[in-house]
């Protein structure tokens, strides 16, 4: 299908169809899907029971946002730099980001279109599946802390270093008992640290593709700082220890 009746005028009208309109049809299919999936599957059970159900699938889906993170990323920030790629039909994107998708119609479908969808359709799911759990279980939801006013804090390193530790409390999902996603990571960042961080995922992808250094040089450089205090403050402690011992100065 080549769209004949309805050619587009120009390129950013074909990347706006398949950005932002196509995705929106495909998601309804792919949610009421997953929907009727779980309706299917959902345990006739004890409250339990059925809590661990809601999170299992919560963690599938989690692991689906993270197997997709530079798209998910791209996608919640609203980018644009990858849209030539990514949404124009026969445009060639780098395949070693692209996760195996479902073969498409050429002449209707891009490289990003359907992922877009899935992300659209799969967010909803979480949705639902997130209030089945509170409704549950309220203590899931979380509550509400007043806090003591604190002084700003700004990030004043290496903006690099931050997207380190960014990605690095995703992966190893340290927040909201890991269904924190990484858009809403860099945003609380972004937010709370007073940084720009709209490119983190190409400099992701830079900190991935390091030839020379560790694609965790920061978080190495801060293991190495620990290690040094802990060893600094033990021989402190020592030292300390011995001197205080008659003849402890020789």
């Amino acid at each position: 299908m080549h769209l004949p009746g309805h050619p587009f005028a120009h390129v950013q009208e074909e990347i706006d169809f398949f950005k932002r309109v196509k995705p929106q049809f495909d998601a309804l299919r792919i949610y009421y899907i997953g929907k009727y999936d779980l309706e299917i599957r959902m345990p006739v059970a004890d409250t339990e029971s059925l809590k661990e159900f809601y999170r299992e699938e919560l963690r599938t889906l989690q692991r689906f946002f993270r197997h997709v993170c530079f798209y998910y990323e791209y996608y919640r920030l609203g980018a644009t730099e990858l849209d030539r790629l990514y949404f124009v039909r026969g445009a060639e994107a780098p395949g070693v980001l692209l996760p195996e998708l479902p073969d498409q119609d050429p002449g209707f479908s891009t490289a990003g279109d359907y992922l877009f969808a899935k992300i659209i359709a799969y967010e909803r799911l979480q949705g639902d599946l997130l209030r089945a759990v509170g409704a549950l279980d309220p203590a899931y939801k979380g509550r509400a802390e007043t806090a003591e006013e604190l002084p700003a804090l700004k990030w004043t390193g290496d903006k690099v270093n931050l997207v380190e530790v960014i990605y690095a409390i995703y992966f190893t999902g340290q927040l909201n008992h890991g269904n924190a996603d990484l858009s809403l990571i860099i945003r609380f960042m972004e937010k709370h640290l007073e940084i720009d961080l709209s490119r983190a995922y190409r400099d992701f992808i830079d900190i991935r593709n390091r030839k020379i250094s560790s694609p965790s040089r920061y978080i190495d450089q801060m293991r190495e700082s620990i290690h040094k205090r802990v060893d600094d403050d033990l021989a402190f402690k020592v030292s300390r220890k011995n001197s205080s011992k008659p003849g402890g100065y020789g």
